[in-house]
């Protein structure tokens, strides 16, 4: 009975940090994503702007 009892209280709280970190991984992508995009925007920006004053005559 008390080894039952031992290994639902470890359960629960396997069950309670894969809930908590599946937050954090969420949360993380929230704002993560959006800065990483405004990252690769600039660059292929700046990459174009660079190509442009070349030329290939």
């Amino acid at each position: 009975m008390l080894r039952s009892k031992r290994a639902q209280s470890t359960l629960e709280y396997i069950i309670i940090f894969t809930a908590i970190v599946g937050a954090v991984l969420l949360a993380a992508n929230a704002i993560i994503k959006p800065k990483v995009q405004n990252i690769i925007e600039h660059t292929a920006t700046q990459a174009e702007k660079a190509v442009e004053h070349i030329s290939f005559e």
